[in-house]
């Protein structure tokens, strides 16, 4: 059996957070690999530097323009090992990268030693239902077409209570094993931030920390850490 760590959390980029003592969170949970939301490819490389990681970054959407290159989001996964088979693609096709609206997946394998998981980070609409659905849709079609034996999907569902969406992910073997509130993080009140592991694996811990203006300080959300044995 292999027991592994994965880590998810919305950095709220453009609000700049403090990346040195992001780092400390994410040092402070040793996980096997982070699936960030709302992180610029900066603040990715310069976390993953500070780490002494490896990483990859997609890009999500423009808030300005193409001509502010550096205000631009996106998508990473952090590891201390190498990631490979790197898969960036959109979930919300004919939807220009101009608006928040664009959503994406990125998905890296992560192998360590004998074993390897595929870690699907994504951020799904924050004002549909519907077209949360159809993106989780979208989502559970790429990891069955992947068909790997270890899939992880990470990242902020925007899913509070919508059982419609998770459903989604039931249809290639995934499960929510529960949670507890991420948003907002001084104060939480929603849960909007998932790690969905295979309906075999079995939950060694799960860890979301209590509200506090510190998180808060961070991020509007929480980061959420599953730790599960396969």
């Amino acid at each position: 059996m292999a027991i592994w760590r994965v880590l998810t959390w919305n950095l709220h980029g453009s609000a700049d957070p403090n990346l040195v003592l992001v780092a400390d969170v994410i040092v402070g949970y040793a996980p096997d690999a982070v699936a960030l939301q709302e992180v610029r490819r900066s603040q990715a490389r310069s976390l993953a530097k500070r780490l002494g990681w490896h990483h990859v970054w997609a890009r999500k959407h423009h808030p300005y323009s193409p001509f502010v290159w550096w205000r631009t989001e996106g998508l990473a996964i952090v590891s201390p090992v190498p990631l490979s088979h790197v898969l960036r693609t959109s979930i919300t096709p004919g939807v220009s990268t101009w608006t928040y609206r664009h959503r994406i997946l990125l998905a890296a394998t992560i192998t360590r030693g004998h074993d390897a998981i595929r870690l699907y980070d994504t951020h799904l609409a924050s004002d549909s239902p519907d077209d949360r659905i159809a993106q989780a849709r979208r989502v559970a079609d790429q990891v069955g077409a992947d068909d790997a034996a270890a899939p992880v999907v990470a990242g902020d569902l925007n899913a509070p209570g919508e059982v419609e969406v998770i459903r989604e992910f039931a249809t290639v073997g995934l499960r929510d094993p529960g949670g507890e509130h991420t948003n907002p993080s001084i104060s939480p009140s929603q849960r909007l931030d998932f790690v969905l592991i295979a309906r075999t694996a079995r939950v060694v811990d799960e860890h979301t920390p209590h509200g506090a203006q510190s998180w808060h300080e961070l991020s509007d959300h929480l980061p959420v850490m599953l730790e599960f044995e396969l």
